[in-house]
């Protein structure tokens, strides 16, 4: 029997990077997962947008199923989940929000129960060999320290609701840990292509630099040597697929992150305001301060009076930035074991932060942060 791959999230950023290299590296048939609501897409669209060519071969293999998610049984036409549960061999759940500022209970809705319906389709399937699972770095909300890769359940409380409702996620997944092989990979925060600076989908610290180029950053908490993760887009997709579909390791979990060598708070500012003047040397002639680095209540304060002020396009870009900025305020650092042990070279191949971080700054200036596609 082929393998049969049934992917969730494959357009999201690293989603659709997952998918392409999985159609070019195996012959396994891929059942990709389009969104029932969303705009009707053709192999040909779904091929373009995965920078695949228009082969007999990648459409052959390619299989478009509509669903959602977060309705029983992915929402599907009954026929399209017989085939899946007959067929699929291999799932990676990729779909998530990745929004900050979401009420809990829709955080919950699309992150916790739209995980529960992947698995229990997965328990449902009669050939299922393994089943990969994205998760974020951030499921230990307000802890500091080490975090370790087999640790999961804390009390320490979460930041935004994003962490908390993968962190459910997660813990959700341990019911299911008898009815299939799982391995779990949390990511870091996804910043844009090494090679391109190539956006897909901008989140909080994208916008957080839209707010020194608009001169709205007047402050962020924090300390200056606390340590920002960031980490390519490219490299975490390949990264996933070797993990995955190399050498997959059942009942574990692995965090994929940059690690000791990024950028600091204080370098990120200073990076940031460099690539913007390269990017926009009009922009430069502004002479829009730096940030100030500042202790969280000062920063509350800050959020207290802009919200005051009553200017809602003000409001609306703060509050994205927000329910990330208090990331700052938890330092950590993550232990990659698992990782390392399984990809010795990890850390070898892993690109600088220091050699792109202008090339997405540039991307996010070109596309006015997506606005142009």
């Amino acid at each position: 029997m082929n393998n049969k791959l049934f992917i969730t999230g494959g357009m999201g950023m690293v989603g659709r990077e997952i998918t392409s290299l999985l159609m070019q590296k195996t012959d396994a048939d891929i059942y990709l997962l389009i969104h029932d609501q969303g705009l009707s897409a053709d192999k040909e669209t779904i091929l373009a947008v995965l920078s695949l060519p228009n082969k007999k071969e990648f459409r052959e293999r390619l299989k478009l199923v509509k669903g959602d998610v977060t309705k029983p049984k992915l929402g599907m036409e009954k026929s399209d989940y017989r085939d899946l549960t007959d067929n699929v061999t291999h799932i990676i759940h990729a779909a998530a929000s990745t929004r900050f500022d979401l009420p809990i209970e829709e955080a919950r809705k699309i992150n916790v129960t739209g995980t529960k319906n992947v698995a229990l389709l997965a328990k449902d399937c009669g050939h299922i060999l393994q089943f990969g699972f994205l998760s974020t770095a951030y499921i230990s909300g307000k802890r500091t320290g080490v975090i370790k890769e087999k640790e999961l359940e804390h009390t320490a409380g979460f930041v935004n609701t994003y962490e908390q409702s993968k962190y459910e996620a997660e813990i959700l997944l341990k019911d299911f840990s008898n009815n299939f092989p799982t391995s779990i990979y949390r990511l870091s925060t996804v910043f844009g292509d090494s090679k391109t600076g190539k956006v897909s989908h901008f989140i909080a610290p994208h916008q957080a630099v839209r707010m020194m180029y608009l001169g709205l950053a007047s402050m962020l908490p924090g300390t200056p040597d606390y340590s920002i993760d960031l980490i390519s887009s490219d490299y975490t997709a390949s990264t996933v697929v070797d993990l995955y579909w190399k050498k997959f390791k059942p009942n574990q979990t692995f965090h994929i992150t940059h690690g000791n060598q990024s950028f600091t708070l204080k370098e990120i500012i200073d990076e940031s305001y460099k690539q913007l003047a390269v990017a926009d040397p009009e922009w430069s002639l502004r002479n829009y301060p730096k940030p100030a680095i500042v202790p969280g209540d000062v920063f509350d304060l800050f959020m207290n009076s802009a919200t005051a002020a009553n200017n809602p396009i003000l409001q609306k870009t703060l509050n994205a930035l927000n329910h990330f900025a208090h990331q700052l305020l938890y330092p950590k650092k993550f232990d990659r074991k698992n990782l390392l042990t399984v990809l010795p070279d990890y850390e070898k191949g892993l690109p600088p932060i220091q050699e792109y971080y202008g090339k997405v700054i540039q991307y996010c200036i070109k596309t006015k942060w997506g606005k142009i596609k």
